[in-house]
């Protein structure tokens, strides 16, 4: 069997699985990217093949999901056809583990409160609002939205001025699930508007084009970009379902209502938009920072500088494409290490490009620079004991006199990881494409992490540095309202340092006081809160410091991404104006995690707000509070609560006892006593 006729029996079979879904074309066209490049028979085909295809795909900087997908195509394909061929000991050549994208955690794209409001303002005709209306209102799907029919519509075509609320819709969803969504008073009347405007054709597609006929997804879409492009925002059908479920959610909507209405099967999905908007995790914050803030002393000048400043004139127009910024330019392989044998130059430089890609571009030079420098330290060692020409040739001896040159050297435990997990990752990738790698290798002693604490500063010098940076905002110049913008996102948002310099503009929304960390750690995003004080000062911060809307929102005087160090900079130069020694990025971050736990925030809460995948990694901040103290006072908040009963029965054998005893109690008839809680807690 050709490969032709292989994928034409794959096509007819996902049709016939997936008949109303796009995975059947989906699928299709991942398999015909893999065979433009691989021209072997199914049969033929073996792991390092797909190595190649996805190397391929990560040297095209293809995100990590569709990775994935073409990945999981390829495995079912490879499946299908060796049930299809009765061949059921053929291998699947498609390993999940070694071949798919490890894919992070990612916000819902929705539009803010001020966006979607602009874009229904500009909406004229009766059709496109009424489609907007759907999608933002009753959180449809695309391919919903064009599939409703004139008897679906639960509403009265003629114009009623005492509608009954809520109209009802009913949908066809994904997966053949039906159900029934609402809408408000703003989709209905758009949809009454449209209905009443709608050309009388025999087609009962709700929504025509201008030629009558049914209107489908791809015009939706380009309709909705076209309006996008009008406002300069990026404009996708699926931003208006995704607005949708935020707002329910900060209206407290609870999430299994939602999960109906948006018709999802599982509610783990619907809680996905918990992330983007959660009410408790903000109003807990908010609680917490206002307690905190109202501690720190402010002098007039720093609160004149807290009011809203006329913005001026000449600000550069926003554009819906964000532009790229340009990083400085990796490390030149081919002057690196030269040295060093020929065989293990290659193998070094193939395994970095390989994983170049998996980082995130501001970091990547930064990354590659450790990466190769640690190699050439650690080759440059064996060389003088162990003359070898490839990477092979290693034995567990050359590990280990490396690690111990390292301990005697001084290095901490902490860095002596660091540096040996380049050579690790290095072995095991050679040892799974094949090569002769000894296990022994793999399995050197590495020294144990040390368990220390995080190092927060104390109360006073957290609050001279807020005193200082509201100072550097009275003298309102740009590098002055730069600096404490900068200080101001660290220090009340506990956001790592690379994050705040992949952090645009556009992610910042100082009418609901939130900012998207879209590529956090391990790529997860998350949502945080600013402070009153925090969104103030970003606000002067971009009115001094205009730049386009999806730029980066710190940027060199060159317009250029801030280099790694930049914020370490300007966080120490703040702590000497404040007095306040060593201060970096990563301590305002535990400052603000031991504040808040001090303030009494949940763990779990503190988690979604520094973006910790394990809460065991939140609660060592839990360890640097005032234990003594906390714990007392969640024990006599406790207490307190039990101490409301009234009474608590006892049994009457407690006190029989003390009949026998030295002090003479008086012996108690027997039943059941009731004594007060303070009572029975002193006993």
């Amino acid at each position: 069997m050709d490969n032709p006729e292989a994928l034409q029996r794959f096509e007819a079979y996902l049709r016939r699985r997936f008949p109303d879904r796009r995975t059947p074309v989906d699928y299709v066209s991942d398999v015909r990217q893999f065979q433009s490049l691989c021209l072997k028979t199914w049969d033929l085909v073996t792991v390092q093949d797909i190595d190649q295809f996805v190397d391929h795909m990560h040297q095209k900087e293809l995100k990590p999901a569709t990775v994935t997908r073409r990945v999981m195509a390829l495995k079912v394909y490879f499946e299908f056809l060796a049930n299809d061929t009765n061949d059921f000991d053929h291998p699947n050549p498609v390993h999940l583990k070694r071949h798919a994208a490890k894919l992070g955690q990612h916000l819902p794209h929705d539009l803010s409160d001020a966006q979607v409001a602009r874009l229904w303002e500009s909406i004229q005709s009766p059709r496109d609002r009424a489609l907007v209306a759907l999608m933002w209102h009753a959180g449809l799907r695309v391919a919903e939205v064009v599939g409703l029919t004139l008897e679906e519509v639960i509403v009265t075509p003629a114009v009623d001025p005492t509608p009954r609320l809520p109209a009802r819709v009913r949908v066809l969803g994904k997966g053949q699930k039906e159900r029934i969504v609402y809408l408000n008073r703003p989709a209905y009347t758009a949809l009454q508007a449209w209905l009443g405007v709608r050309p009388a054709v025999s087609c009962r597609t709700l929504f025509l084009n201008d030629r009558g006929q049914p209107l489908r997804a791809n015009g939706v879409e380009w309709l909705l970009k076209g309006y996008g492009e009008k406002l300069g925002i990026h404009l996708a059908p699926h931003r208006l379902r995704h607005t949708f479920a935020r707002q329910l959610i900060e209206a407290q909507m609870p999430v299994e209502s939602l999960a109906s209405l948006m018709g999802h099967s599982q509610i783990s999905t619907t809680q996905i938009y918990l992330a983007g908007a959660d009410p408790a995790v903000r109003q807990t914050f908010d609680q917490a920072m206002g307690r905190l803030e109202s501690a720190v002393p402010t002098s007039r000048a720093a609160e004149s500088s807290m009011s809203p400043a006329p913005v001026e004139a000449g600000r550069p127009p926003k554009t819906s494409r964000p532009a790229e910024p340009r990083y400085p330019d990796l490390p030149a392989g081919a002057t690196w290490a030269t040295d060093l044998p020929a065989a293990i130059r290659q193998a070094c430089l193939a395994h970095l490009e390989r994983h170049l890609p998996h980082w995130r571009a501001s970091r990547r030079r930064q990354n590659a620079v450790h990466v190769l420098s640690v190699w050439a330290e650690f080759f440059r060692f064996v060389l003088e004991h162990h003359p070898l020409t490839t990477v092979p040739a290693l034995t567990r001896e050359d590990l280990r006199a490396y690690v111990d040159r390292l301990n005697a050297r001084g290095v901490k435990a902490n860095s002596v990881r660091a540096r040996i997990q380049p050579v690790l990752a290095l072995l095991r990738e050679l040892s799974e494409q094949g090569e002769p790698i000894a296990l022994g290798l793999l399995r050197v002693e590495r020294p144990p992490l040390t368990d220390r604490l995080p190092r927060a500063l104390s109360e006073s010098d957290a609050q001279r540095l807020e005193a200082q940076a509201r100072l550097w905002l009275s003298q309102d110049t740009p590098a002055a309202v730069r600096d404490a913008a900068c200080f101001f996102l660290l220090a009340h948002t506990g956001m790592r340092t690379c994050e705040l310099r992949d952090l645009r503009q556009a992610d910042v929304d100082l009418e609901q006081r939130r900012l998207r960390i879209e590529h956090g750690k391990h790529d997860r995003a998350r949502v945080v809160y600013l402070t009153e004080t925090a969104a103030q000062a970003v606000r002067r911060y971009l009115e001094r410091c205009p730049h386009p809307e999806h730029a980066l929102l710190f940027v060199t005087d060159q317009g250029e991404p801030v280099p790694p160090w930049w914020a370490m900079s300007r966080m120490q130069h703040l702590g000497k104006a404040a007095q306040v020694p060593t201060v970096t990025p990563h301590r305002l971050r535990h400052t603000l995690a031991t504040r808040l736990i001090n303030a009494g925030v949940p763990i779990t809460t503190l988690q979604k707000l520094l973006g910790h995948r394990y809460l065991s990694t939140t609660q060592i901040y839990a360890r640097v509070a005032p234990r003594d103290a906390t714990v007392e006072r969640d024990y006599r908040q406790a207490m307190e609560r039990l101490e409301q009963n009234q009474a608590i029965p006892v049994p009457v054998e407690w006190f029989q006892r003390a009949e026998s005893s030295p002090t003479g109690a008086p012996v108690t008839p027997k039943g059941t006593f009731s004594l007060p809680a303070t009572e029975l807690v002193s006993r």
